[in-house]
């Protein structure tokens, strides 16, 4: 297990994470990509709609 001292599953008691680092860098990396993606998709249907009409 990373980071840890437990050595097998068997002395889990309970939910158990392992988070990499802060959870606010995560959030925020997985928003900007969502954000990303809209606008960039957004960019491409506007053209795309330029273009047939």
């Amino acid at each position: 297990m990373i980071g840890t001292d437990i050595t097998g599953w068997a002395a889990v008691e309970g939910a158990y994470y392992a988070g990499m680092g802060s959870e606010a860098f995560w959030l925020a990396l997985s928003m900007a990509l969502c954000i990303a993606a809209l606008v960039f998709g957004a960019r491409h249907e506007k053209a795309a709609y330029r273009k047939t009409g």
